[in-house]
């Protein structure tokens, strides 16, 4: 999917991004390299901010177009913008070939629905791992076939064991310091070729999460979510939500980064969106 036009501004983009970090594409695929590069990726939040605008700011006709991994790349570093699982998946898969490593994309299906969920493995040294920006997992995750894999962090304990009814298919459960679990999603250890992958990318550009705003990003030993007007911070001894809907743009620049007139501009866009829709109806 990267277009050989666009192979020389990603190189550039993605060697910046990485000496942003201190981090080198030339140095061998190796785990510690692989646990760093995805460290530094993990910065980019997720985010429908850039999406939104991509999906209702005037444009020319046409379905909207899939943001690059140099724009997702760029987007951060100047603007401090992530994206949603299929931008950040794709750029992560992009980004890791691009520094040797093995790797391939996979669909997943969540709650809401099938594969609107995907993210990247990485083959590396006769294992694999599962690398999940979009879902915000903090480490790579090494996949047991057999068994449970478990990612001990400071806010959850993730569990990725095999499911019993579909091969090659696993289930992801976020565990809290109180024993509570959860399942999260199930993701296909099968590669996604380009067409599939592109299909469900388009098809998430109609999903009612571009309807509202939707951020969140790790910190330390917390995470940041974002929902329409709400915020809510996860700490391990508990949640803390709050309506900052009076300070939404300013809010959102102090937590992530992202100027506050793209965040208001994504919300009075999303405004107009649903007034079309209900003047449809």
């Amino acid at each position: 999917m990267l277009r050989s036009e666009e192979s020389k501004n990603f190189s550039r983009a993605a060697d910046c991004f990485l000496a942003h970090f201190g981090l080198n594409h030339k140095l061998s695929p190796a785990r510690d390299e692989l646990f760093a590069l995805y460290r530094a990726f993990t910065s980019l939040p997720y985010e429908n901010v850039s999406k939104i605008i991509r999906t209702y700011a005037p444009r020319r006709e046409g379905p909207p177009e899939f943001r690059t991994p140099v724009e997702v790349l760029e987007g951060y570093l100047t603007s401090r913008l992530g994206g949603t699982c299929f931008s950040l998946t794709h750029c992560l898969y992009t980004l890791l070939g691009y520094c040797g490593f093995s790797v391939w994309r996979v669909l997943g299906d969540m709650r809401h629905g099938p594969n609107i969920h995907c993210a990247v493995m990485v083959s590396l040294e006769g294992a694999e791992y599962l690398c999940d920006a979009g879902y915000l997992l903090p480490a790579p995750l090494p996949i047991d076939p057999r068994g449970k894999s478990v990612l001990k962090c400071p806010l959850y304990t993730y569990l990725l064991e095999p499911d019993k009814r579909m091969p090659e298919t696993f289930n992801l459960y976020t565990l809290t310091h109180s024993g509570e679990s959860r399942w999260r999603y199930r993701i296909r250890s099968r590669p996604a070729g380009d067409r599939e992958f592109e299909q469900h990318w388009r098809s998430s550009f109609s999903a009612p999460m571009n309807h509202q705003l939707l951020l969140s990003r790790n910190l330390e030993d917390a995470q940041v979510y974002v929902h329409k007007n709400h915020l809510r911070l996860n700490r391990p001894d508990g949640r803390k939500n709050s309506n900052i809907r009076a300070s939404l743009g300013p809010s959102i620049e102090e937590l992530f980064g992202i100027e506050a007139a793209l965040v208001e501009q994504a919300r009075e866009l999303v405004e107009k969106a649903r007034e079309v829709e209900r003047m449809a109806e």
